[in-house]
Formats: structure tokens, sequence, C-alpha cells
């Protein structure tokens, strides 16, 4: 199982864009494959997703990988000032 960690809480993966298809004259929609993050946290256990997002531009910036006993960063809190 890959954990992942992003900066946002709600950070959003589009893997396959939704769309619209035309049968027989009759829109149909057609769903897309999201990766969708919750509190920052995203586990999984297909390989299609893991190797989507190492792929991804934003893995290693805002998007980082959790290894077994690590716990995943806290966020970092602003200076006060």
């Amino acid at each position: 199982m890959a954990k992942f960690s992003s900066r946002c809480p709600n950070q959003v993966l589009c893997m396959v864009p939704a769309r619209n298809s035309i049968v027989d004259g009759i829109l149909v929609p057609v769903p897309g494959q999201n990766i969708r993050f919750e509190h920052g946290e995203y586990e999984t256990n297909s390989k299609k997703e893991v190797d989507f997002i190492r792929a991804h531009r934003l893995f290693g910036n805002a998007i980082i990988e959790v290894k077994g006993g690590e716990s995943a960063p806290a966020p970092q809190a602003a200076a006060a000032e």
C-alpha cells in the first residue's frame, strides 16, 4: 500500500477528464477518473494510481510519498511577527 501526503488538504489530481459522448444522437456524460486527497492524505493499492502520482509534476514538491514508519509532515505554521 502506498501512502501520499499533499500540502493542499483537498488536492484533486485528474487522471482521465470527464467528457460527453454522443450515442445515437443522445448526449451521454462519461465520468472521468480522479485521485482525491482527504485531509492531505491519500492511500492506494492501485499500481496505476501510484505510477500516475509519482510521474505527476507536483510529486516531490507539493506531494510526497510517506514511507513505512514515517508520519505525514505537519503543516508549517506561519511565523508570528
